[in-house]
């Protein structure tokens, strides 16, 4: 039953790279599983089909684009034909008050950097570590099944293309 004092939590972080810092704009959010009351209680909202929730916010990135005529209504029918929307929606499992590890990961993971220096590696030529001429640089792919070798210019050209904008920067409090 909704009420009318009832406050939802959520922090949002937009990124712009996907796996080998590739252009793959998306959104990590951080949500309550329910939502906040004025006098200090908090009730936790039965569990949503994530689908559902993909579709809704598929619907409403197409009417904001669309009214910004950024797209048309030609190419909004085109992608809904689509098998995969390119949307997706993921929902983990729920964070227990005090379970302070898995806030920490949570809380790294969405203000990762673009890159890991983990995944990156000096690329060998001919057995040698590093010669000028032929300067690369190996990623590994979160899954460690993939690789990719950057030459060194086109990885600093891919490192430095993702850097936050002001906006995404700054932390705004609302309620909604």
């Amino acid at each position: 039953m909704p009420e009318e004092d009832a406050v939802p939590g959520a922090v949002i972080a937009i990124q712009s790279f996907g796996d080998f810092l590739g252009f793959n704009p998306h959104l990590h959010v951080l949500a309550s599983d329910g939502c906040f009351y004025g006098n200090g209680m908090f009730r936790v909202a039965p569990r949503f089909v994530t689908k559902h929730l993909e579709e809704i916010f598929r619907h409403k990135v197409f009417k904001m684009l669309l009214s910004k005529g950024i797209i048309t209504q030609d190419l909004v029918n085109m992608l809904l034909s689509w098998r995969h929307s390119g949307f997706n929606v993921f929902c983990g499992p729920r964070i227990q008050p005090g379970d302070q590890q898995a806030m920490e990961n949570l809380a790294r993971y969405i203000i990762r950097a673009s890159f890991s220096q983990e995944r990156m590696t000096p690329y060998h030529v001919r057995g040698r570590l590093y010669i000028p001429e032929e300067s690369k640089v190996s990623y590994q792919s979160k899954d460690g099944k993939g690789e990719k070798v950057f030459d060194a210019l086109e990885w600093l050209a891919a490192m430095c293309s993702h850097p936050p904008a002001l906006p995404e920067i700054t932390s705004y409090w609302t309620s909604i």
